[in-house]
């Protein structure tokens, strides 16, 4: 586990760092003197759930925390919380969520964007972008502004993502159907996945349905099939290679000068790399550390601003 690396002594006992998304919760607790403590995961704490329902995701996962490390919790009021959580940026939800603030002495609330971009470069300068279910780049200045590009939301936006790169997979689906394309083990598998295994009426029937119900979540998970099929799929590669470029695009926006340092997150970054154009692939960082450390540092910049950080 990896320390924040703040040694200042505080009035908290514990400070604790909260990742919300919309599959999972990953909390991580520290000493006031940035000792690692423990962490743990628990059920999903982005605000689109609910916002009494994130708080009951953070509580679990920390007290699963606590327990792991076999220590009885102090109160609430004698802990800091950092949370970074999807759905921060719809103001409504991230009011509700701090009023509802279970009693911890302290609390910051970001976007898991900018505390995943806190994590990646242990709260320095640097650019990120995060590839998961969705897509967004962040980027820290020196003088510590901060700033948030993409993250528009599927289908419209989220270029890279898992859902975008489900979204052309479905589609190569339908050209096949169509006569539009010809059928490859990776149309193949993706229209088993999507309920069709019979005759050709049969089959569209099922991707028809399936596309009916199908959401976000359900369309990155056809992601791992376009990954799988990269390699020797001419159509899936293409995909892939579209990602890289919309990665690239992402990356220059955020740093025209390619100055600051680039890490790639998130759970697609590591079968998109290959992809991205060679002098981004040489420049594409791993993450120094994960967005529940980024929320450790958000609510120790918080509570001890230095007069060139602004959070």
């Amino acid at each position: 586990m990896q320390s924040t690396g703040h040694k200042v002594a505080t009035s908290y006992d514990y400070f604790i760092g909260a990742d919300g998304g919309g599959t999972k919760t990953h909390v991580r607790i520290e000493a006031a003197d940035g000792t690692p403590i423990a962490e743990a995961t628990a059920g999903p704490s982005a605000l689109m759930h609910g916002r009494q329902a994130a708080w009951n995701a953070i509580l679990d996962a920390i007290h699963a925390a606590f327990h792991a490390a076999n220590i009885t919790p102090p109160a609430n009021e004698r802990m800091a919380i950092g949370c970074g959580l999807s759905g921060v940026n719809i103001p409504q939800w991230a009011d509700e969520f701090a009023q509802l603030n279970p009693g911890f002495g302290s609390i910051a609330v970001a976007s898991d964007a900018i505390t995943t971009l806190l994590g990646a470069h242990q709260g320095k300068p640097g650019a990120i972008v995060a590839i998961g279910t969705g897509s967004i780049g962040a980027v820290r200045q020196e003088n510590g502004a901060q700033h948030l590009l993409g993250g528009w939301g599927f289908p419209s936006g989220d270029e890279a993502s898992g859902a975008w790169l489900g979204l052309h997979a479905i589609n190569h689906v339908q050209q096949v159907f169509d006569g539009r394309a010809s059928s490859d083990s990776f149309a193949e598998d993706v229209m088993v996945f999507c309920g069709g295994d019979g005759s050709d009426e049969s089959n569209r029937n099922s991707v028809l349905a399936w596309l009916a119900r199908a959401n976000q979540s359900m369309y990155a998970q056809l992601a791992p099939f376009v990954v799988k099929h990269a390699e020797h799929s001419k159509i899936a590669g293409s995909i892939m290679e579209k990602a890289g470029a919309e990665i690239a695009k992402l990356a220059f926006a955020l740093d025209p000068s390619a100055q600051l340092p680039l890490a790639l997150c998130g759970g697609l970054a590591v079968p998109l790399r290959q992809f991205l154009p060679p002098a981004l692939r040489q420049r594409a960082l791993s993450p120094l550390a994960d967005s529940a450390t980024g929320g450790l540092i958000l609510i120790r910049q918080q509570l001890q601003p230095s007069p060139t950080e602004h959070i």
